[in-house]
């Protein structure tokens, strides 16, 4: 289950991959011996050392209407909090919305034409991204079960990415993350651990996002050996970082990240509020 550190752990974890990968985005796989292993500025986003990309500020827009609406689920709310940083950049450092994928940026441009309709995920199995995915840590954290973890998980994914792969992988997810600490019990008979490192894909696509995230975790056995892992596989490196950011913290809370990845990343007093917060809200 779910304890503070736990949940302030995936929360912060997340921000901590994304802002990591985020230097790395778009680049080729690195060899072990040229692992980045710090925050770096520049990549194709040209970020700032610490600076966390599209996956922070929607998992950031996300837990502040879970905490504006004390920790129930309201799709519009939502949705116009992804507006307000898509339009204007708000829960952005740089006050500007940027890297936001393809499939989420159509579904908000088709919300902002019908507001009626808050839902906006398609079951277009080609729209099977990784959008959904990479923020739904706030969701997991205001729930009291695994249950009702994973129905937010699913509502929440339902908002921009609808596909079947795109459910199922959200709920996947958010019941591992409910279950965070347990997860080093059973996590190497969750995925096979002699795959080849060449063979780990890391691309946008929800499935390859997923088992990158996850190979990270099972092949490693520290939060930061995980994300670096994660991050150093490049391509959507970000979301990678994100997903096994929040994998590692909700495995080993906290308490167990290293302090340099928590003094140097932006909005850190924020993020930190926020996660309690929202763990305070949980039902």
């Amino acid at each position: 289950m779910i304890t503070l550190d736990t949940a302030i752990g995936m929360f912060m974890g997340l921000a901590i991959g994304d802002a990591l990968g985020a230097p790395l985005e778009f680049t080729k796989s690195r060899e072990p011996e040229d692992y980045i292993t710090k925050y770096a500025s520049g990549g194709a986003h040209g970020v700032a050392v610490g600076e966390w990309t599209d996956d922070t500020s929607m998992a950031l827009a996300l837990a502040k209407s879970l905490i504006e609406n004390k920790g129930e689920f309201n799709p519009n709310s939502v949705m116009d909090n992804f507006c307000e940083w898509y339009l204007n950049g708000k829960y952005s450092p740089r006050e500007k919305c940027f890297d936001i994928g393809h499939t989420t940026q159509k579904a908000l441009n088709r919300y902002l034409k019908n507001k009626e309709v808050p839902y906006q995920g398609t079951g277009d199995d080609e729209e099977s991204g990784n959008g959904g995915l990479m923020r739904l840590a706030p969701v997991v954290m205001v729930s009291a079960t695994p249950e009702r973890a994973m129905e937010l998980a699913v509502a929440q994914s339902i908002l921009t990415h609808g596909s079947a792969k795109c459910l199922n992988y959200s709920r996947i997810l958010a019941h591992e993350l409910w279950h965070g600490a347990s997860l080093q019990r059973y996590r190497r008979y969750r995925h096979p651990l002699d795959i080849p490192r060449e063979q780990v894909m890391s691309g946008g696509y929800i499935v390859e996002t997923y088992q990158a995230a996850m190979w990270a975790y099972c092949t490693t056995n520290n939060f930061s050996d995980c994300i670096i892992r994660a991050v150093n596989r490049g391509y959507d490196s970000d979301t990678v970082g994100a997903v096994a950011g929040m994998i590692a913290g909700a495995s080993y809370g906290y308490k167990r990240i290293p302090k340099h990845f928590l003094d140097n990343l932006m909005w850190k007093d924020e993020l930190q509020k926020t996660a309690i917060k929202l763990y305070e809200l949980r039902a």
